[in-house]
């Protein structure tokens, strides 16, 4: 039996380069239809994040922690910047009383941390608050680039193509702001630095999230579980219509989860090992 586990990225590439996928999409990189599985490569989700960030007065941040400077501190005695986990605190919350359960998830950080520290302008001190949509319904896909293992496949992860999705994180953005204008927050918060003032209004915000929301590395769903003709995998992870092949991580999720996805995949793995073991 073989048993692949390289991902929501990696495991459909690996299926449709060994011509397991939609037949067609095969054939345009003249690879071999061993099995036509239209579904391999679809269904992909992922979660999205977009959020505020404001100077920082009269509190440290940990924007300066990379310097050198902090080392020893962290060496010897286990303390300063370099103890932070960044995202300090966090919650879950409901956009409307009619949701069944959390569709934003918020992350707080003592830092300018936008784009995951890529866009930190020099010398800037802030703090963050993020939204991140649980529950998103726009969905994705993975396809080839070339028969070439050693290329990228193609992620076309069509984020906020459901209109509700980008409702769900304007909403998540207001919500950030009003956390950052409490009256707690009064002495620690300077100005706006991110979104700004050109993000007040519906469409600014709108465009401030398309320009700027960004993955936080939550890819599922493209080998997915199920018992119709776009399932990849049936309830033991087995690849529909093949003997001896199971796929073993994230992409087998149908939907993705309404939080972090690293301990249900762990779960996967656990369940899966069990399924193994016993010769199921």
């Amino acid at each position: 039996e073989v048993v692949l586990s390289a991902g929501a990225i990696n495991s459909p590439q690996l299926l449709m380069l060994s011509g397991v996928g939609e037949a067609e999409h095969l054939r345009e990189h003249d690879i071999r239809v061993r099995h036509d599985l239209p579904g391999v490569g679809r269904n992909l989700q992922d979660h999205l994040f977009a959020g505020v960030v404001y100077e920082a007065t009269g509190a440290d941040t940990i924007d300066d922690a990379a310097r050198l400077r902090h080392l020893p501190k962290y060496a010897l005695l286990k303390r300063g910047p370099l103890t932070s986990n960044v995202a300090e605190a966090g919650g879950f919350v409901r956009t409307s009383p009619d949701e069944p359960a959390p569709d934003l998830q918020y992350h707080f950080g003592p830092a300018y941390f936008m784009r995951h520290g890529f866009d930190n302008p020099e010398g800037e001190r802030g703090f963050s608050i993020g939204a991140t949509q649980l529950r998103p319904e726009s969905r994705g896909r993975i396809t080839l680039d070339s028969d070439d293992p050693f290329d990228a496949p193609a992620i076309d992860p069509r984020y906020l193509t459901e209109p509700a999705d980008m409702e769900t994180l304007v909403e998540g953005v207001r919500r950030a702001r009003k956390i950052a204008r409490a009256d707690a927050f009064e002495e620690y918060r300077g100005e706006e630095l991110w979104s700004g003032e050109a993000a007040r209004t519906d469409e600014g915000l709108i465009a401030h999230i398309r320009e700027h929301s960004y993955t936080v590395y939550h890819p599922v769903g493209t080998c997915r579980m199920g018992d119709d003709p776009m399932a990849v995998v049936d309830d033991r992870l087995r690849v529909r219509g093949l003997d001896g092949l199971r796929v073993v991580d994230a992409s087998v999720m149908p939907t993705i989860t309404g939080g972090d996805t690293n301990a249900p995949t762990i779960a996967i793995a656990e369940r899966a090992a069990d399924l193994i073991t016993a010769g199921g």
